[in-house]
Formats: structure tokens, C-alpha cells, sequence
């Protein structure tokens, strides 16, 4: 159980890591749907702004992108839409099983808190993460920041980052900017000059006891019923 917790951090924050390259882009999705089998989808929308991407001197940044994505095992797509390249990448992941542990850029941290009940596992999960100091050898992120800031900030006024996570089982709580009507996915608007704050709270049930439980509820009922059967019998 810890294993797969801890794949399915590590599939949450490599995901938001990847985020930090649309820094060039109108918009940008990351989207991480979990499935109760152990495994999960993440899927990728980018839409990069041709003469942003060719004013921080990187203009193959949408081929480099495609191919780092298909290196590591995306399903990838790509198109040209007035001024705007638009590339799609997915990929199925196993979240389950004893996978060695991935090690994370200094600048990335989560911690896990557990909370043991009879009925229910209480989970908190917080991730920290400051995206750019978290890519490692790119020269296009010291183009970026050494452009003046009310340049930049001119630059990535139209960028849109979010961070899509949908989940089997509705968490008891988040610090996500949205969530939808049936609370199972949440979006988290992502800052990839700023550091960025995530926090999660799942519970999840504990099988074994609940059925006890419903098997000792039944039994308790099937008492009550033989105790009201022979009370009507002696009455008669």
C-alpha cells in the first residue's frame, strides 16, 4: 500500500515537473485520472504560442517537447492552429506494485500523514514545488529569466496551467481552486515562476474491518429477528 501511495505521488509530481515547460504556452493541462486497479491515465494538453517560443530563442521548444514526451512512453499529437502549435500526449501508468522509488529535484518535497480508524485510513498529502529550479540543463529557462520582468510578465499574462487530478473516491479535502460537482477531480492552477503549494486529504476504506462489521450488524439483526419470532410464538 505505501509503495503504490508513494508511485502515485511520484506520477502527481513528475507530471506537475513537466508543466514547467509550457512557460511558453496560451495554455496547458496536465490531467492524472486514478483507477482503483492500480493504474492511472495522464494525458497532456499544450497549446504554445509560435512567436513566444521564438522570443526566448528556443524554436524547436514544441519538437523538443513531442520527443521528450515519446521517450518516455507518450502516445503523442500535434497540430498547427493560427500561430499556435498544439501537441496532445498520453500515457497509461501503473501507480501499484514495488517499482523503485524515483529521486526528486531538491526543489520538490512531499510529505504523507497517516491517520490509522477502524473504518477509514485518513491520508494527508502535501507537495511543495518550485517547477523552474526543478528542470535540470535547460538553457531556454535562463533565456527566460534573464528577460526583464515587466517583459516576462507580458509574456505569460495569457498562460493558463492547470493540474487536473481525478480520483476513484471522493478526498475529504484539498486546497484545489476548483472541483467538480461530484468533488472526485480537482484543478490546481500552477504558477511556473512561483513555488507552488498542494494539499490533499484522502480517506480511504479499510475493507476488512467494515466487513466484520456489516457481518456483525447482520448477525446482530438475525438475533433480534429469532428474539421477536419467539416472543410472537409465546404470546400465541
Amino acid at each position: 500500500m505505501k509503495n503504490r501511495k508513494n508511485k502515485c505521488l511520484l506520477t502527481l509530481i513528475m507530471s506537475l515537473l513537466l508543466l514547467v515547460l509550457l512557460s511558453a504556452c496560451a495554455k496547458g493541462e496536465a490531467h492524472v485520472t486514478v483507477h482503483t486497479d492500480g493504474t492511472a491515465d495522464v494525458n497532456f494538453n499544450l497549446q504554445v504560442q509560435n512567436r513566444n517560443v521564438k522570443f526566448i530563442g528556443q524554436k524547436e521548444l514544441v519538437q523538443s517537447i513531442e520527443k521528450a514526451f515519446e521517450d518516455n512512453g507518450f502516445v503523442t499529437k500535434n497540430g498547427q492552429f493560427e500561430g499556435t502549435s498544439e501537441i496532445s500526449a498520453s500515457k497509461e501508468v501503473k501507480i501499484s506494485g514495488e517499482d523503485s522509488q524515483q529521486e526528486l529535484p531538491e526543489s520538490i518535497s512531499y510529505s504523507t500523514v497517516t491517520e490509522q480508524g477502524f473504518f477509514f485510513t485518513k491520508h494527508k498529502i502535501t507537495v511543495d514545488a518550485d517547477l523552474m529550479s526543478a528542470i535540470p540543463d535547460n538553457t531556454w529557462t535562463e533565456h527566460l529569466t534573464a528577460i526583464p520582468n515587466f517583459v516576462r510578465n507580458l509574456l505569460l499574462k495569457d498562460v493558463e496551467l492547470d493540474f487536473k487530478l481525478t480520483l476513484p473516491i471522493k478526498p475529504e479535502s484539498s486546497n484545489a481552486d476548483t472541483v467538480t460537482a461530484d468533488g472526485k477531480t480537482m484543478t490546481w492552477h500552477v504558477e511556473p515562476l512561483s513555488a507552488n503549494h498542494l494539499e490533499l486529504s484522502v480517506n480511504t476504506p479499510n475493507i476488512q474491518n467494515i466487513i466484520i462489521t456489516a457481518v456483525a450488524s447482520l448477525l446482530l439483526l438475525g438475533v433480534m429477528l429469532f428474539v421477536v419470532i419467539r416472543k410472537v410464538r409465546k404470546n400465541k
